[in-house]
């Protein structure tokens, strides 16, 4: 049930006190979180497979708009879906756009990005609803160029959590898949 609409809101009670205590939170992970995602781009840039799945937890949880609803859950998945990404666009780039955001406890951090590329082939569409073999799109050759931002939850140097938002819908149309 939520509060009444003039209930003051907990968060902002606590929020100069939770201010205070941000840089008391990231300070100390700074230099960590600085690496990994420098790392991270690298190994997206790369195309670097080892690279990526070193830097995810056993148990990761990846959320993504083009898994139609499903997530990614664990190493292996992990390297299925984005062999399936490398696959279909194989020159992408991403760079990351601004200033990282944090989440005032020091788990999360979301970054903006930047990714484009060309779909020259063959797109598996991801969703375990679609049973053992799921449809494939042939290339279009299109290029891309979209925005995006992911979220972040790192534990012990690793990710945990992992959640990309970003438009599907004008994504799908510069691929050709829509009109």
């Amino acid at each position: 049930m939520s509060p009444p609409r003039d209930a003051p809101i907990t968060t902002l009670e606590h929020l100069d006190d939770e201010l205070g205590d941000l840089s008391a939170s990231w300070q100390p992970r700074g230099a960590e979180l600085g690496d990994f995602l420098e790392r991270w781009e690298q190994g997206w840039n790369t195309r670097d497979l080892d690279a990526l799945q070193r830097m995810v937890s056993e148990e990761i949880v990846w959320e993504d708009p083009a898994m139609h609803g499903e997530t990614v859950c664990g190493r292996a998945q992990f390297k299925a879906f984005t062999e399936t990404f490398f696959r279909a666009f194989p020159d992408v780039t991403f760079q990351g756009i601004g200033r990282p955001f944090v989440d005032l406890a020091g788990v999360w951090m979301g970054v903006r990005w930047r990714m484009t590329g060309t779909f020259t082939g063959e797109l598996q569409i991801w969703s375990k609803q679609l049973g053992a073999s799921p449809a494939m799109i042939a290339p279009t050759g299109n290029s891309f160029d979209i925005e995006g931002i992911d979220l972040y939850e790192i534990h012990d140097g690793v990710l945990a959590n992992y959640a990309i938002h970003y438009d599907l819908l004008g994504f799908s149309q510069q691929l050709g898949l829509f009109t």
